[in-house]
């Protein structure tokens, strides 16, 4: 009985499965995906595997030992979770005192299972801290690591892992499914798809959200802004719980608008919006579109590192360095 993993996963799962089984399995497991395609499932059908105590004879976890109720009901006192907490990176106490309770014996006699979720978001001094771990394995003890596979990793910790690289679905797959799990429209399951980068998961959420409206909205605006010269209108379009969502539609929509200039047509993201990215295009130079570009990349970097600065004061700014720059064009 595999643990709710969606249907594209259950081919690495398998490859995992039979690692272990055919006596390769690694103590330390990174997996490495694009974020929103669910490899968090992975990770912890993986880890009710290792955890059973009664594999059936299908060589799967039986979902049905003591051991296995208690990892489903999210209380197995051998599996850890070690994430970031508040959005703040992993730090070097939280990595200490998994190690400490790993380094203990087994409350339920068998396998203890370490999952640590956002491995790029390790400090320093964290890295370093469960470097020590995986370099002196504890008997009957696993690793299971995973990473934004366009994250970083500390080279001592990449080398003592067995990585494994976790695919995004084919577009027909992801599409197939959504069909089944949302009532949108095979037209607007594509643009999903495709403004998400293939991520079936966060498609769906998309599809379920009402983003594409909210994208509609939130590009009819930009647009009025950018005519009328006036951020404080366009301030209250952003929403602080889909914020880094939008700013990507407008990073997008200004990466599209710079190939129309340059008379690129492949590759565009928004090809719903071509006849609006075209007419934006028409009215500015290709220099001022990479600016523009750039200064909507580096609001986004400024609102993803700054702590404690008021997200207004940092989009105001930005909007403000766009339309100088539309000024200067």
């Amino acid at each position: 009985m595999v643990l709710n993993l969606y249907p594209w996963l259950l081919p690495d799962y398998e490859k995992i499965r039979q690692t272990f089984l055919n006596g390769r399995g690694h103590h330390a497991l990174l997996l490495r995906s694009e974020s929103g395609i669910g490899t968090e499932q992975l990770a912890k059908a993986t880890a009710n595997l290792l955890l059973c105590q009664h594999i059936n004879a299908a060589q799967k976890a039986c979902g049905q030992c003591h051991s296995c109720q208690l990892f489903r009901a999210g209380s197995h006192p051998d599996f850890y979770l070690l994430a970031p907490i508040e959005n703040k990176d992993i730090g070097v106490d939280q990595v200490r005192e998994i190690s400490e309770k790993v380094s203990q014996h087994a409350q339920q006699g068998g396998n203890k299972v370490v999952y640590l979720q956002g491995a790029e978001r390790l400090t320093e001094n964290a890295a370093n801290a469960l470097l020590k771990t995986l370099e002196e394995p504890r008997p009957q003890t696993y690793f299971l690591l995973q990473s934004d596979i366009s994250a970083a990793l500390p080279a001592t910790i990449y080398s003592r892992c067995q990585p494994w690289v976790i695919h995004c679905p084919s577009t027909q797959k992801a599409a197939q499914w959504l069909m089944e799990e949302c009532t949108a429209s095979a037209q607007d399951i594509a643009i999903a798809l495709r403004i998400n980068y293939g991520r079936v998961l966060s498609a769906r959420d998309c599809l379920q959200g009402e983003m594409l409206q909210k994208r509609l909205i939130l590009f009819t605006q930009f647009w009025r802004f950018y005519q009328r010269k006036d951020p404080l209108e366009l301030l209250p379009h952003f929403d602080k719980e889909i914020i880094f969502q939008q700013l990507d539609w407008l990073i997008s929509f200004l990466s599209d608008a710079l190939k129309a200039r340059l008379n690129i047509s492949q590759h565009w993201l928004n090809t719903d919006f071509s006849k609006a990215v075209n007419q934006f295009a028409e009215r500015q130079s290709a220099a001022s579109l990479l600016r523009a570009y750039r200064i909507m990349q580096n609001i986004r970097s400024d609102l993803a590192t700054i702590n404690g600065v008021n997200q207004e004061l940092i989009l105001l700014d930005g909007l403000s360095k766009l339309l100088i720059n539309k000024e200067t064009a």
